[in-house]
């Protein structure tokens, strides 16, 4: 008989809860097109108080309301033919969602090789029957939000470490996948995620830069 996983539970900041639940809602609408339910709560979503009156956190605002207003409008079907053309597409997609697409190796070594390591020595790994990689924008959002929540089997940890994964596995790329989304001509609804990633990644850079 298997011993019971030892199951945790977490007080977090409020602003480290902000943190994590855009992180999943980001690895959530990467991971596949949003439903009708999903694309419901955020047309009622809240706008989002900032401080500044420019710089990242005042940009974060100004995208978050334009995605807000995208998920008003937009449809469920046309957001799924959109997600499709995008970034599943016939033959090959319009934009990789993989890092290992903009970032051919790291320190020396293949990307995906390097965020595989670090799983392993921050007790995560990939999911038995997950269909995409550990290299996957949806997947390295789902990473930093398990490193600032946790969750039943994993603690959360400390800031320098949610700073190296940051910096290695993810902001090394993820402005470039962006650009590359906002560039394509067939992205509307995705050009507006795009563009709330690149304010909250920046935000993130700058953020953990000076922690």
């Amino acid at each position: 008989m298997e011993p019971s996983p030892v199951l945790f539970t977490h007080a977090v900041e409020p602003e480290d809860q902000a943190r994590a639940d855009l992180y999943a809602l980001l690895s959530r609408l990467y991971s596949a097109a949003p439903d009708a339910a999903l694309l419901a709560a955020m047309a009622s979503a809240d706008e989002l108080a900032v401080g500044a009156s420019e710089g990242p956190g005042a940009s974060l605002a100004v995208t978050w309301q334009s995605l807000i207003a995208a998920s008003v409008i937009i449809d469920p079907e046309a957001a799924a033919a959109e997600y499709q053309a995008l970034f599943v597409g016939v033959g090959q997609s319009e934009v990789s969602l993989y890092g290992s697409a903009y970032v051919k190796t790291h320190e020396g070594r293949q990307l995906l090789v390097g965020i595989r390591e670090a799983l392993d020595q921050l007790g995560l790994a990939r999911q038995p029957g997950a269909s995409i990689f550990e290299d996957h924008l949806a997947a390295v959002f789902e990473t930093m939000r398990l490193l600032i929540a946790g969750s039943q089997r994993s603690r959360p940890v400390e800031l320098a470490r949610q700073r190296r994964f940051f910096e290695d596995h993810v902001g090394s790329w993820v402005f470039e996948c962006c650009s590359a989304i906002s560039a394509k001509s067939v992205a509307n609804y995705y050009r507006r995620v795009a563009q709330f990633t690149q304010s909250f990644m920046a935000l993130e850079r700058d953020s953990l830069a000076i922690e």
